[in-house]
C-alpha cells in the first residue's frame, strides 16, 4: 500500500508509542538524539525502550536537581517523556532542560543549547511556574558540586559488570523457545533504566563541568582551548572501533593478496577472503576481524534501533569501513596521532594554568578532570547500552525469522502484539501493511530539527530527495568548531557509513550525522562536517579523540556542498568555507 498522504490517529498521534508534547515545555529538538535514533523509530523497538528510557532520565534529572518533581509530574514515559518520540522521530525537551539555569548558578542558556543540542535559532527561553524551586536548587548545587569534585569512577565498571551479567545469561538464540526469547525484552527493561540513568547523568556532568571550564578560560581561548585540552584522551571507547579497524586496514595494505580482493570489490569480499588460504596476511586479517566482532559486533549504523543490522551480523558495514582505510597514509595512525595531542594536551594545561589568576587554578583543575572523566563515561555508558541491547536484538531477529512477516514488517508489531501476531499472523496484516506505509512516509521526509507546541504536520516536511541542492558558489558555512586544525580538501558527501564510496585520505568528509558506525570513516578523511551536533555529540566527542579537524551545526552542509567541491574546514572557528569546484575556480 503506497500513501502519499497521512493524518493522525483518531488519539491525536501520527506514529505508535508517541508521546505527547507537554504545554508547560514546549520547544523539543532532534540535536542529540539524531545520532542516536537518526530515523523513524519502529514500534517494536519504541514499546520495549521508550519507558524505561523515560524513567531513567527522570531519575537523573530529579536526583541531580536539573528538574523538580513538580516538573516531571506527568513525565512517566507513556503519555512524556524527556526524550520524547513525536511522529516517528525522537526529540529532547529543549525547554525542561533550559529550566535547570534557574537552579544552577552560572550556568546559561546559550550554554546547554551549544553543549547539548547544537541549537543556535531557536526561540527564547521562557522561565514558568515551578522553575525557582528552593529544594531543587540546594539539591541541584550540592549533586553537580559532588558530582565535579569527585566524579563515581565506579559507574561505568558497575554498568559493564550489569551488561555482562545480562549478556551471559540471554539463550542461545537458535534452539531457544518462543517464550524464552520474549522474556528477553521484557529482562531488560529494569537495565535500560539503569543505564539510561548512568547516561544522562554522566551527560549532564560532562556539559557542566565543560561549560565551568570554558568559563575560567574564556579570555585564553574558549571553547577552541576547551577542545584542545580534551583531545586524545586514550579513554573514549567509541573511538575504539576505529583503532581497531584501523590495524585491520594497515594488514590489507600490507598483503598483495587481500589488497587485489578489495581491489576487486565489496560484492562477494567477505566470501572471498573466508576462502582463502595462501598468505600469512589473509589468516592474520582473518584472525583479527573475527576478534573485532567478538568485541564490537553489537555496534554499527543506527545501532540504538533494534531491526538494524550490526557489525556482528553484516559483516559488509565493517569491510566498507576498511576498504577506505586500507589508503590512508601512515602518519594517520590513530595511536601515533594519540600521543602527540596527549603530548600537546599536557604542555597546553600547563601554560593555561600558569596563565589563570591563582584563584581560578584550582578550579580550573577541577573542572577539566570532570569534563574529561564524563566524557569518558558518556562514551562508555552508550557502549553498554549498546551491548545490552544486543541480545534483545538477536532474539527479536530470530523471532521474526520464525514468523510470517519480513524482517522490517515484524517490527512493525509493539511488543505486546507480538505474542498473538506469531499465532495468528492473519490478523495482524492490516495493521502491519498500514504501519508500513505510514512508516515509509515519514521515513521519506525530514522532520524539523526544533519546533515548539506542536509539530508541523508531516507533509510540510521536506522530502529527501529534494535535499540535495548543490551550490559551487564561493562562501561560508558557520558551525560549531569540536575539534581545532585547519584542513583543505575535496567534499565527499557520505549519507551512509556501509557506503562511504570513494572516499580518499585527503577529502573532507561531510555527513548528515553521525553515530559510531561513522567513526572509522574519520581517520578516511583529512577533515569532518555534520550538519548537526553539539561539543557533547558523538562526532564531536571522537573527531578530538582522533585529531581530526571538525566542525559540527553547519546547517545544510551535507545538503548544499557539492562532491569535488575544495573545502576548507576550520575546526577552530567553526567555518567551512566552500572555494568552489576545483578547475572550475578562477
Amino acid at each position: 500500500m503506497i500513501t502519499d498522504s497521512i493524518e493522525r490517529y483518531p488519539d491525536g498521534r501520527w506514529w505508535p508509542n508517541e508521546h505527547q508534547v507537554s504545554a508547560r515545555f514546549p520547544l523539543m529538538c532532534r540535536g542529540n538524539t539524531g545520532e542516536v535514533f537518526p530515523n523513524v523509530v519502529t514500534p517494536l523497538t519504541g514499546s520495549i525502550v521508550n519507558v524505561p528510557f523515560a524513567r531513567g532520565s527522570r531519575r537523573c534529572a530529579l536526583e541531580t536537581g536539573l528538574a523538580t518533581r513538580e516538573q516531571l509530574a506527568d513525565f512517566d514515559g507513556r503519555a512524556y517523556a524527556l526524550v520524547s518520540n513525536v511522529a516517528g522521530y525522537l526529540y529532547n525537551n529543549v525547554s525542561l532542560a533550559r529550566s535547570a539555569t534557574a537552579r544552577i548558578p552560572g550556568l546559561t542558556v546559550d550554554m546547554v543549547d551549544q553543549q547539548m543540542f547544537g541549537l543556535s535559532d531557536a526561540p527564547a527561553h521562557r522561565r514558568g511556574p515551578g522553575d525557582r524551586s528552593v529544594a531543587a536548587t540546594v539539591r541541584a548545587m550540592k549533586g553537580m558540586a559532588v558530582g565535579i569534585l569527585r566524579p563515581d569512577t565506579r559507574r561505568v565498571p558497575d554498568a559493564q559488570a550489569q551488561v555482562g551479567a545480562f549478556v551471559a545469561t540471554a539463550p542461545q538464540v537458535a534452539s531457544a523457545t518462543n517464550a524464552e526469547l520474549l522474556a528477553v525484552p521484557a529482562a531488560v527493561a529494569v537495565h535500560l533504566e539503569n543505564m539510561m540513568h548512568d547516561l544522562v547523568t554522566a551527560s549532564a556532568f560532562a556539559g557542566v563541568s565543560r561549560s565551568m571550564v570554558e568559563r575560567l578560560v574564556a579570555e585564553l581561548g574558549g571553547d577552541g582551548l576547551v577542545n584542545r585540552l580534551t583531545a586524545g584522551l586514550g579513554t573514549i571507547e567509541s573511538a575504539e572501533p576505529a583503532f581497531a579497524l584501523w590495524r585491520l586496514g594497515r594488514v590489507v595494505a600490507a598483503s598483495r593478496e587481500l589488497s587485489s580482493m578489495f581491489d576487486a570489490g565489496l560484492a562477494g569480499l567477505d566470501s572471498r577472503i573466508a576462502g582463502s588460504t595462501t598468505d600469512d596476511g589473509v589468516a592474520r586479517f582473518v584472525a583479527g576481524f573475527e576478534l573485532f566482532r567478538r568485541r564490537h559486533g553489537a555496534r554499527g549504523p543506527d545501532e540504538w534501533e533494534l531491526a538494524s543490522p550490526t557489525w556482528g551480523s553484516d559483516a559488509s558495514i565493517a569491510l566498507a569501513a576498511i576498504d577506505r582505510l586500507r589508503h590512508a597514509p601512515a602518519d594517520r595512525d590513530p595511536n601515533v596521532v594519540g600521543k602527540q595531542l596527549a603530548a600537546e594536551r599536557g604542555r597546553l594545561v600547563a601554560e593555561a594554568r600558569s596563565r589563570l589568576a591563582w584563584s581560578k587554578r584550582r578550579p580550573f583543575d577541577i573542572g577539566l578532570r570532570a569534563a574529561i572523566v564524563y566524557q569518558a563515561q558518556r562514551e562508555a555508558t552508550k557502549a553498554a547500552c549498546v551491548r545490552l541491547l544486543d541480545p534483545v536484538r538477536r532474539s527479536l531477529a530470530e523471532l521474526a525469522r520464525r514468523s510470517q512477516f519480513a524482517h522490517d514488517d515484524f517490527f512493525l508489531l509493539t511488543i505486546d502484539q507480538v505474542p498473538d501476531a506469531l499465532s495468528h499472523p492473519d490478523s495482524h496484516a492490516e495493521v502491519v501493511a498500514e504501519r508500513r506505509a505510514r512508516g515509509d512516509f515519514l521515513q521519506a521526509r525530514v522532520p524539523p530539527f526544533w519546533f515548539e507546541g506542536e509539530i508541523p504536520h508531516p507533509g510540510t516536511w521536506q522530502l529527501r530527495t529534494d535535499l540535495r541542492r548543490p551550490d559551487a558558489n564561493r562562501r561560508q558555512i558557520q558551525g560549531l568548531g569540536v575539534c581545532s586544525g585547519v584542513a583543505t580538501g575535496t567534499a565527499h558527501v557520505v549519507t551512509d557509513p556501509a557506503d562511504p564510496g570513494g572516499l580518499e585520505p585527503g577529502d573532507i568528509l561531510i555527513a548528515p550525522i553521525t553515530d559510531p558506525a561513522w567513526t572509522p570513516l574519520f581517520l578516511a578523511a583529512a577533515g569532518v562536517v555534520v550538519d548537526v551536533g553539539a561539543h557533547m555529540s558523538h562526532a564531536a566527542i571522537v573527531a578530538r579523540e582522533l585529531g581530526i579537524p571538525a566542525v559540527v551545526s553547519a546547517t545544510g552542509a551535507s545538503q548544499t556542498i557539492p562532491d569535488g567541491a575544495l573545502v576548507t574546514v576550520d575546526g577552530s572557528s567553526g567555518t567551512v568555507t566552500v572555494h568552489g569546484i576545483e578547475g572550475e575556480m578562477s
